[in-house]
């Protein structure tokens, strides 16, 4: 199957199609997040339920037992970690108003310092200046609480229709699917068997990515609770909050390429107001931490990267964060790898026909996929210009 498109159509179409996308993705942000993530859900739990099917288990007997299967783990998993990630987390916070004092004594310290060597600069009075703006800024405490209440309720219910969302898309998988296939250009062989390695792809990805982040957070962890060994002594402390910042180094490894600063900042700074030798050591384990990952886990649990351009990359994660915020940033990963698939499953070869005539890009379909060269993706074929 062939479709031409015409490229002054081309050019016109791409423009107006991105700034269309953009403004009603971001207009319809929750909406796109929702379904999004639910459709991730039914990538990686619809291959249990076809293993059921497999077995005669009914269709909606298996989605059933799928689904409470893994909703009950997610709850043990939260069940399990919440309780120290908080109280953890509330140590920390604790600390805040000591680490403020620390601070304000080094600031003047350091003006005193820039005295001596002729720079006068009131380093107190700057930051007494942002302390005044921030209190006005936040005057108005009972609407600030009311928009927190509200955004909270408002993820509850975003939480509860992902739930009733990917439940009818794995009920009524089979029908989804048949509708897919008939929409995608190739065939119904063809089209079939791009669905498929796409949705191997994602479990690959997820696979992958979930061994790399729980390696990461681990390593991370670790590292910062030896810091707080007694034998040790660099900083005791940071045993107290070791499982809080792994968790946290492991939840940024998802995000390609800010992630691991991300991950790093709270632990160094918090080091910081223990002592400069602290924070190195910290920044020390993270570094490690993370040539491991660069150079050992993820060439041999990944096989490659995405694949994809650093600046495209760092964009499209960027644009993540500003429409669905952290999580749209942990979501940008999976589908830049199935965007991947999709671009070496199918050929794009670009006419260099002149604007005027209607000979301008092909769309065809391979006639076959062979078997997947990295764990990240599928690929049939490579990206080919004419």
């Amino acid at each position: 199957m062939e479709i031409k498109v015409p490229r002054w159509a081309q050019a016109i179409l791409i423009v107006i199609g991105i700034v269309i996308v953009f403004y009603v993705v971001r207009a319809m942000s929750n909406a796109v997040f929702a379904f999004v993530l639910a459709i991730f859900i039914v990538l990686l739990l619809n291959p249990l339920v076809m293993l059921l099917g497999r077995l005669k288990v009914p269709r909606g007997l298996a989605v059933t037992l799928v689904y409470l299967v893994f909703l009950g783990l997610v709850v043990a998993v939260m069940v399990l970690a919440l309780p120290p990630l908080v109280n953890q987390a509330k140590g920390l916070l604790g600390r805040i108003p000591e680490w403020g004092r620390s601070f304000e004594l080094w600031l003047e310290d350091a003006k005193v310092w820039l005295e001596v060597r002729g720079v006068n600069l009131d380093l107190p009075a700057l930051v007494g200046r942002l302390d005044e703006w921030l209190g006005t800024r936040g005057t108005d405490a009972l609407g600030v609480l009311f928009r927190f209440g509200t955004n909270v309720v408002a993820s509850l219910v975003t939480g509860f229709m992902i739930v009733i969302i990917s439940f009818y898309m794995l009920a009524d998988g089979k029908r989804l699917q048949k509708a897919m296939v008939r929409i995608l250009p190739g065939g119904e062989e063809v089209a079939a068997k791009y669905v498929g390695g796409l949705q191997r792809s994602f479990i690959t990805y997820v696979k992958g990515q979930s061994l790399l982040a729980v390696s990461v957070g681990l390593s991370a962890g670790l590292g910062v609770w030896i810091l707080g060994w007694d034998v040790v002594g660099i900083w005791p402390e940071g045993s107290r909050w070791a499982f809080l910042f792994g968790v946290w180094a492991g939840v940024t490894e998802v995000i390609p390429y800010i992630g691991p600063w991300l991950g790093a900042i709270p632990p160094v700074i918090a080091a910081l107001f223990h002592s400069p030798e602290a924070a190195i050591w910290v920044g020390v384990i993270y570094l490690l931490v993370q040539l491991l990952e660069s150079h050992i886990l993820t060439p041999n649990i990944m096989g490659t990267t995405l694949g994809v351009h650093p600046l495209v990359v760092i964009f499209a994660v960027l644009a993540g964060a500003q429409i669905a915020g952290i999580f749209g940033m942990l979501l940008v990963a999976p589908i830049i790898a199935m965007l991947k698939h999709t671009l070496n499953y199918y050929h794009f070869k670009w006419s260099r026909a002149p604007w005027v005539l209607d000979d301008g890009m092909i769309l065809t379909a391979t006639e076959q996929e062979p078997e997947p060269s990295t764990p990240a993706s599928t690929p049939a074929s490579s990206k080919e210009v004419e």
